[in-house]
């Protein structure tokens, strides 16, 4: 009689149960990256930690699993369970042919961890999955920005301009306003470069000279290798070194022919996000990640959480998972983001960049300051101060 009792009462927990499913819709996340990237496999790894067997890449993916965990808590709320999807393709092309063969109906939403090579091809692409929404959550190319304009594609990576306003913002306010630029070789420095001389104007730092190196000891090209060489014969009080693949400019801070402080890829580094920052819940956010993935959270890593989280959010406020509904909500100024960085975020409907603060760190690991600086003040919203406005970009609306 017990057994058959207790028979029935699981029967009932188990019935119970499929009627609260069935109540609740889907929404299917897909994460998209690149089986040898460069940023993960080679970028901006210490010397040492090539040779190291600890070394790990660190891909934003987690920061995607970390998002998911977190729709847990919401999953009542909004009546939606949040499943994420991993395609790991073998290089750019075979992310192109993917993209141009799924359905609108296959993804709700996508995220890209991709340097974006050709943004009028992917825009063409894009257009035509305008039920999908897509998140770049690491490619910092201004043009992105500036170019893509739709309104199903959104980007919650800073834009370099984003990064060179904050140091830019900071010279100014230091007096640090001269300033010698060191360019790498590769086309991202270059990028990087040419975003600061934009943030150099737009802020009244004065470029005092652009010198170029490489990364190598041949004596033959001593000119483009050698501190002594490259920083000699300029009065400035600060220089930037634009160096993604990071190995040069490790050596720059302390190694300038005249005392000054060192920006961009070393000593002064701008960010999304980073583990040292110590108010508005970032050290919670911090303990998550890295009890999930054994590591520190990085900026791709934040990018991708409030992707996601943007999703949930949009979700919970408008309680419907349609995405023509998401997208409006995320155009509108009622979005308020909480990025654990101390003020709501949204998007800026000209570009669909998330606005955010941006860290600025120091080479021993602290934040030194918080962009935007109370010295920069926009009638509409301070976080406008920083990064690519309406009347630099080809697409049309407000901001």
């Amino acid at each position: 009689m017990k057994i058959k009792i207790l028979q029935l009462f699981l029967f009932i927990l188990l019935f119970i149960g499929h009627l609260n499913s069935s109540d609740f819709k889907t929404y299917n996340i897909l994460f998209i990256d690149i089986s040898n990237d460069k940023r993960y496999t080679e970028w901006g790894i210490h010397p040492v930690d090539i040779r190291s067997n600890l070394k790990k890449e660190k891909r934003p993916l987690e920061g995607a699993k970390l998002a998911i965990e977190d729709t847990k808590r919401i999953e009542r709320i909004t009546k939606t369970k949040f499943f994420l999807e991993h395609k790991r393709l073998d290089n750019y092309l075979a992310v192109i042919t993917y993209l141009h063969n799924i359905k609108n109906t296959d993804y709700d939403a996508i995220l890209l961890d991709i340097k974006i090579n050709d943004i009028n091809n992917m825009k063409k692409i894009l257009e035509k999955k305008e039920n999908i929404l897509f998140f770049n959550i690491s490619d910092p190319n201004n043009k992105i920005r500036t170019n893509m304009c739709l309104k199903n594609f959104f980007n919650t990576f800073p834009s370099n301009l984003m990064l060179t306003d904050s140091l830019a913002q900071y010279l100014v306010k230091k007096k640090w306003n001269k300033t010698l630029l060191l360019t790498g070789p590769l086309k991202e420095d270059k990028e990087y470069s040419d975003a600061f001389k934009k943030s150099a104007k737009k802020f009244g730092v004065k470029v005092v000279g652009e010198n170029f190196f490489v990364n190598n000891n041949d004596p033959r090209v001593r000119d483009k290798n050698n501190l002594s060489y490259l920083t000699k014969g300029r009065k400035y009080k600060s220089v930037l070194v634009s160096d993604v693949d990071g190995e040069f400019s490790l050596s720059v801070p302390n190694a300038t022919m005249a005392p000054s402080i060192v920006i961009g890829s070393s000593g002064l580094k701008a960010h999304a996000w980073h583990w040292s920052y110590l108010r508005h819940g970032a050290p919670q956010l911090n303990g998550r990640f890295e009890r999930l993935n054994n590591r520190r959270m990085e900026s791709a890593d934040w990018a991708a959480w409030i992707a996601i989280k943007s999703i949930s959010e949009s979700i919970m406020r408008v309680q419907s998972n349609e995405n023509n509904k998401i997208f409006d909500y995320l155009k509108s100024n009622n979005l308020q983001i909480d990025g654990s960085k101390g003020i709501s975020l949204n998007f800026r409907s000209s570009t669909n960049q998330l606005r955010q603060t941006i860290l600025l760190t120091s080479s021993n690991n602290w934040v030194t300051a918080k962009v935007p600086l109370q010295e920069f003040q926009n009638s509409d919203n301070n976080l406008d101060t920083i990064g690519i406005s309406i009347k630099d970009t080809k697409c049309v609306g407000g901001d």
